[in-house]
């Protein structure tokens, strides 16, 4: 019945060991596996030995222990194979039999994994909190580099923004400034002092010219032709001349009256007086506040 389990529950090695395995350590595990289905356990436990040998790192080291435990479990020597077994387990807790095995063997191996794993308890959790503080520690420091990169990017935009309003800021022409108008209230006396003169002089032109008219409607024949039109003419001038400074007499009043009103305009204004062969004008320019004054 052992020979029967024997040849039943051994089965060949995994079908691909990685890479990083010793090829040495494969080649004397391989020929312990062939000779443990022949159920030739002592010299599968002395190429087991061989293996264990040239192993070099952690998984050479626990291939060749769990696949003692195998072999001494079937050769009914539970103790050692349970030292075996833990001795492989302490490197790899998750490691898998390299063979199918019976159920006993099985239960032994899985008792030998459980109390590893208990005694490893505290190394694991600890290892475990090592890891996560280590991913946390990447992930703040990542966080951090994150957060300066925003702000930098921040800052070009910033500055970015402060340039272009500063362009756009030199590119708009300077302000107009408003200068105050001229206060014309205060010289509005000058236009009505020369309107009242030249309403004065009209009126002395005009009665002249009256009188030259009178004198020539009432001459006689004693008076020669040559002495009646010098009256005509004279008069003529005389009534230009009256005309014209009856034109700057109310030009004058006028723009008198008119500054007079205005005041103190904030936007500036022009006066200007313009005489005429027939008359006078004042011309006023600029935009005035009647109620500004007042």
């Amino acid at each position: 019945m052992r020979r029967a389990f024997g040849l039943a529950l051994v089965l060949v090695a995994s079908v691909a060991l990685a890479q990083t395995q010793s090829p040495e350590v494969t080649k004397y595990l391989q020929a312990a596996i062939t000779l443990y289905e022949n159920l030739e356990y002592p010299k599968a436990l002395a190429q087991v030995q061989k293996a264990k040998t040239k192993a070099r790192t952690p998984d050479d080291e626990a291939r060749c222990a769990v696949l003692e435990g195998v072999v001494l479990a079937d050769m009914g020597k539970d103790d050692k194979a349970t030292a075996a077994f833990s001795e492989a387990f302490s490197f790899d807790p998750e490691l898998k039999l390299p063979v199918a095995v019976a159920p006993k063997i099985s239960a032994l191996a899985e008792k030998a994994r459980d109390q590893v794993k208990k005694m490893l308890a505290p190394t694991l959790a600890a290892q475990k909190a090592e890891e996560e503080k280590r991913l946390a520690e990447e992930r703040a420091r990542a966080d951090a580099v994150k957060a300066e990169e925003d702000r930098k990017k921040a800052e070009e935009l910033a500055r970015a923004q402060r340039e272009d309003d500063e362009r756009r800021k030199a590119m708009q022409p300077p302000p107009a400034v408003a200068k105050p108008g001229l206060n014309l209230r205060p010289l509005s006396w000058i236009p009505g002092a020369v309107g009242l003169a030249a309403g004065g002089v009209a009126t002395y032109f005009l009665a002249r010219a009256g009188n030259r008219f009178e004198t020539l409607q009432r001459a006689d024949s004693s008076v020669s032709l040559s002495d009646a039109r010098a009256l005509r003419d004279s008069g003529k001038e005389l009534q230009t001349l009256g005309w014209v400074f009856t034109g700057v007499a109310v030009a004058g009043i006028g723009a008198a009256v008119v500054m007079f009103l205005i005041g103190a305009p904030p936007p500036p204004t022009s006066v200007s007086f313009v005489v005429t062969p027939s008359g006078g004008a004042v011309s006023l320019s600029g935009s005035f506040d009647l109620l500004g004054g007042w």
